[in-house]
């Protein structure tokens, strides 16, 4: 049930009816809400609606477990163990099978193990982190255990963040549920806002971009270098349109239901180095990473070597959390690698950091193609597709231009970036959000128009539901 369906805004508008009439955050509302949950989850697929049925009543068990057991870290152990082994079996199961076969064939064996016939369950990397963070952090004492099941199962199923996110801590879901407030009419405004600026993103920009992209990543080697090229920035705008337009629903949904959800992209293609990025970028998961894994790894804290690699560890196991691939992995890598760098080389250079327009130019610029050649492994098939990539733009000033496909991909890589820069310096979804009623009136007929009006026939799954 996509957030783009018809069949989501009947299951929306019906469950918000039967909710709005209720004390909010009483037993009734919460139950509402997880059954809600349960059957948008199940909707995908009922055979795994039993999986985040374990996963949530196991780690409540450990949570309730900490204050009574003499062993603490030996309990968080297996609470750790436990879940990343559900998420490697249904994830990295056959990946790994896979690999394994490819290091057999090269030493000569004829030794081959048969795949598994397994699905991935939608969502499981998000509500898997989501309940890790639980646990880690009753564990650390900064959170006490909830005694309720029922409103643990809703902080691990809620719907508008189930299947990608954002990744919410316990602690800022628990606040909201137990200090209920009224939802001022501005922030009602602004979730609307939201709302249908994620559709547009999703629908009418990200859609676009890849009924323009999707056929030459399709047919890399039957496309000339231009149109690789114009693939590789339609990919980068495409994924953040994408993802940035899932978060915007989500959060406005939430926020209809009266939950404030943490913000999880900050236009990250102003970014002026790959640090500010991650600052940007899929900012609920950057913060899972430093919180749970950097900083676990010893951060900052052992010397400048070991924190070169404690950022090149989480990068790595970073990209690998988005997929069974070693695309991924090298897309994780190329990312460490530069902070590295970064922290250990370009941020020593006099000068480098100056706050002058042609330095922050120049550091953008850097930025952004790194992230941009990044994308290639991230969004390529496989290994070799991503090679193929590489030799295309190889061959790019060998082959006779044509110039009307550089106009366009210039026109269109100005145009995108020209709206981040507006949106970033103007603030535009807050204004308009907290702004006159004539002002939100406006800007959600410009949207329904613009779905009207803009929306084309090809419509692309959103890419965070296959991590």
């Amino acid at each position: 049930m996509n957030f783009n369906s018809w069949a989501f805004v009947a299951f929306f508008l019906v469950v918000y009816a039967m909710t709005a009439p209720l004390r909010r955050y009483s037993t009734l509302h919460k139950w509402i809400l997880l059954l809600a949950s349960w059957y948008f989850y199940a909707s995908w697929n009922w055979q795994y609606l039993g999986l985040i049925l374990f996963s949530t009543v196991f780690d409540y068990w450990v949570g309730l477990r900490f204050a009574k057991t003499m062993h603490p870290r030996r309990l968080i152990t297996i609470s750790v163990i436990v879940n990343l082994g559900v998420l490697a079996f249904f994830k990295y199961a056959n990946f790994l099978i896979a690999s394994a076969n490819d290091v057999a064939t090269t030493f000569g064996s004829t030794l081959q193990f048969s795949a598994i016939d397994v699905l991935l369950p939608v969502g499981i990397s998000f509500y898997t982190f989501q309940s890790m963070s639980y646990t880690i952090d009753v564990y650390r004492g900064e959170l006490p255990p909830r005694r309720s099941l029922l409103d643990y199962a809703l902080f691990i199923a809620f719907f508008p963040q189930l299947v990608a996110g954002p990744i919410v801590r316990a602690s800022e879901f628990f606040a909201e549920l137990d200090h209920p407030k009224r939802i001022p009419s501005k922030e009602i405004a602004y979730a609307l806002i939201l709302i249908f600026f994620g559709m547009v993103k999703k629908v009418v920009f990200a859609d676009s971009l890849a009924a323009a992209t999707d056929p030459i990543w399709n047919n890399l080697a039957g496309s000339d270098p231009v149109a690789v090229l114009l693939a590789i920035y339609g990919f980068a705008f495409q994924i953040y349109f994408d993802f940035s337009g899932y978060t915007d629903i989500a959060i406005g949904i939430a926020l209809l239901f009266g939950f404030r959800f943490p913000q999880n992209f900050n236009y990250p293609y102003i970014a002026t180095s790959l640090q500010d990025f991650w600052r940007r970028w899929h900012m609920t998961l950057s913060r899972w990473l430093r919180d749970y894994l950097y900083i676990a790894l010893g951060g900052n804290r052992k010397g400048p070597t070991r924190t070169q690699v404690n950022l090149m560890l989480t990068m790595l196991l970073g990209g690998l959390w988005h997929g069974a691939s070693w695309n991924f992995v090298i897309w994780g890598g190329i990312h460490g690698l530069w902070l590295a760098i970064e922290r250990s080389l370009l941020f020593r250079i006099p000068g480098w950091q100056s706050e002058r327009f042609g330095m922050r130019a120049v550091r953008w610029f850097v930025t952004f193609h790194l992230v941009c050649f990044a994308w290639i492994f991230f969004r390529a098939p496989d290994l070799a597709a991503s090679l193929l990539v590489l030799d295309k733009l190889g061959d790019l000033f060998t082959v006779p231009s044509r110039i009307a496909a550089l106009q366009m991909l210039a026109l269109a890589l100005a145009a995108f970036l020209l709206m981040h820069l507006a949106g970033a310096r103007f603030q535009l979804k807050h204004r308009i959000g907290e702004g006159p009623l004539w002002l939100h009136a406006g800007a959600t007929l410009a949207c329904l128009l613009m779905l009207i009006l803009l929306t084309p026939q090809y419509s692309a799954p959103f890419i965070y539901f296959q991590f």
